[in-house]
């Protein structure tokens, strides 16, 4: 099964998500998409068009749920990429670039390799990271010192749509030894949807060489800027990337590694419950108290509130014998959750609904 899709720009900031599935030896049974905006990832399905607000980078993820019909078994795939929402469809055909096309000691010159099929590009605005600005097709700076200087190009469209679209590039003009804090930020973004957890690495590096290494927690690995993994227990995992910077600004390779918690959900019982145990969590719908139906065994029990993301938002242990317990769940807001309740032989799982 081959998983794809298209990002088509619409004016005010809008995008359509067109998905394209090539199934092979399997039947498609279900697909999603999860896509981020206002520090929240939302869920969609079919063809959506997604209403952004501005032109920041967006990751979208679209995962497809498929039967291997030679396999005889299911199977998954997501891919991820990143949308930059335009205040109208024509800008997203303006892409702004620029090089060097001089060097004088500490004096350069910039050439504008902007580009606008769709339109005329009408002004150029250069900023050079030491306070010295400029509007000009191209542009010539004396800078004072090595640097690093942050040097950005913003080039702007006719009217009536007055696009816009900036590039931001590095410039250094002195030796290496540069602190690895002055030019690496580490950072990655997480989504979880039942056993899949996307990456996306945010990190700034100052236009160095970078590389990035995922280590998923349960002895997977990936790499890349964006990448997919699925896990096969629903418990909490270390998630951490670990990446590398090199270049001629550093005396030596930047390492470092940062770490999350994820909690996937894998939707497979390892228990058989009998008809009368079924309903173990009730009410659904639910205000404040929830009460829960303890497992027979002995053993220490485990309960995670998931969200509609699958982020572990509250967690309870219980106490080890049968039994009702009532819990309050009244901190949490209304919507709808993935109660977990694992124990060492067993694991449950429902979904229920908080109402205001």
């Amino acid at each position: 099964m081959h998983v794809g899709f298209a990002i088509n720009y619409l004016d005010n900031y809008s995008c359509q998500l067109s998905p394209t599935v090539v199934p092979g030896n399997t039947t498609v049974t279900s697909s999603i998409w999860n896509y981020y905006t206002d520090g929240t990832w939302w869920e969609a399905y079919g063809s959506p068009v997604i209403p952004y607000v501005d032109p920041t980078p967006y990751p979208i993820c679209y995962t497809v749920e498929a039967y291997d019909l030679v396999a005889s078994q299911p199977c998954i795939s997501a891919i991820c990429r990143i949308a930059v929402p335009v205040p109208y469809a024509v800008c997203a055909q303006l892409t702004a670039d620029f090089g060097i096309a001089a060097v004088d000691g500490n004096t350069i010159t910039f050439e504008n390799l902007s580009q606008f099929p769709g339109g005329e590009i009408v002004y150029a605005y250069w900023t050079f990271g030491d306070g010295s600005t400029i509007a000009s097709p191209s542009a010539t700076n004396t800078f004072g010192g090595p640097g690093p200087y942050e040097i950005c190009m913003t080039v702007i469209g006719g009217p009536p749509t007055n696009c816009v679209a900036s590039r931001c590039q590095w410039l250094y003009l002195g030796p290496g030894g540069v602190p690895c804090n002055e030019l690496v930020s580490h950072g990655f973004e997480t989504l979880t949807y039942n056993n899949l957890v996307g990456v996306l690495d945010t990190s700034r590096t100052s236009g160095m060489n970078t590389r990035i290494d995922w280590d998923f927690g349960d002895g997977a690995a990936g790499q890349g800027t964006v990448a997919v993994h699925a896990y096969g227990a629903s418990q909490e995992f270390q998630l951490c990337g670990t990446l590398r910077v090199w270049g001629p600004l550093l005396a030596d390779t930047c390492v470092t590694t940062l770490c999350r918690s994820v909690w996937p959900t894998v939707e497979v019982a390892v228990e058989t419950i009998e008809a009368q145990e079924v309903t173990w969590a009730w009410p659904s719908p639910f205000t404040d108290m929830l009460n829960l139906r303890i497992p027979d065994g002995g053993d220490p029990v485990d309960m995670a509130v998931l969200d509609g993301v699958g982020r572990a938002v509250v967690r309870f242990a219980l106490p080890s014998s049968a039994g009702t317990q009532s819990l309050d769940m009244s901190a949490l807001p209304p919507g709808c959750y993935t109660l977990m309740l694992t124990t060492r032989t067993i694991k449950r799982m429902v979904r229920v609904v908080k109402q205001p």
